[in-house]
């Protein structure tokens, strides 16, 4: 992928992410540009390991409680790439946060994804595994994260270390909050996610959004009502 445009996509999706901050018409009017479908498009296309693993997390799911943290996390992505994809996420959150039709129409879409590297072959799959794998994949960073030594900030190296640890705990964050958005739209929505991770339930998506938002309310950084909602989702995801 050349520089230039990856670097543009990622400046893009930044733009809009924040456009759609606490902008319902701004969410409408990207939806209706296909917005939803595009941002994930993007996913399958520049994350083609998430896509690939699908089918292993599937496999897993019934004992990923039990998988090694390593290798539930051995998808490794450039300083360029998370930034993308939290970008993406971010703004798919914001889209679906305060909007019932673009859960709908985001959980609705599916993606196409080339058989193999090299193949013309493409076949089609549903968004909602897609979004699991991602947090699947990226399962555990905030526990990780709080385990981290203290480290001297002379130190590029392990700086620059934590700083990748941090956004991957926001992906894990951006992918638990958006599938725990999608899951309230309705009952046949929140089977299909809970249908993708361990247990069949939303359950293991509570400890993620619980620091989210404890995070945030330290920092000042959580509206009341955005409080409000992702707790309220919190709950619905206590519900086996």
């Amino acid at each position: 992928m050349p520089f230039f445009p990856f670097v543009l996509r990622i400046f893009s999706s930044q733009v809009l992410m924040n456009l759609t901050n606490d902008n319902p018409t701004g969410c409408q009017q990207i939806a209706a540009c296909g917005g939803l479908e595009t941002m994930s498009s993007l996913i399958a296309s520049h994350f083609p390991l998430f896509s690939s693993s699908i089918s292993f997390f599937g496999e897993m799911q019934e004992d990923s409680l039990s998988i090694p943290l390593k290798n539930q996390n051995d998808i490794h992505l450039t300083d360029q790439q998370l930034d993308l994809l939290v970008a993406i996420l971010g703004l798919l959150v914001n889209l679906v946060e305060k909007d019932g039709n673009n859960r709908s129409r985001l959980a609705a879409t599916s993606v196409s994804l080339s058989s193999s590297e090299g193949s013309e072959d493409e076949s089609r799959k549903d968004v909602i595994p897609l979004l699991c794998s991602i947090f699947l994949a990226n399962q555990g960073a905030g526990d990780a994260a709080g385990e981290g030594s203290i480290v001297s900030w002379n130190d590029e190296a392990a700086v620059l270390q934590g700083e990748k640890e941090a956004e991957k705990m926001i992906v894990e964050a951006y992918s638990a909050l958006l599938l725990a958005f999608l899951s309230t739209e309705s009952k046949s929505i929140h089977d299909s996610i809970a249908e993708c991770l361990p247990n069949h339930n939303l359950a293991v998506l509570v400890p993620v959004l619980e620091r989210f938002v404890a995070f945030h309310l330290t920092l000042n950084m959580i509206s009341s009502e955005t409080h409000k909602a992702v707790s309220e989702v919190i709950e619905s995801c206590r519900i086996r």
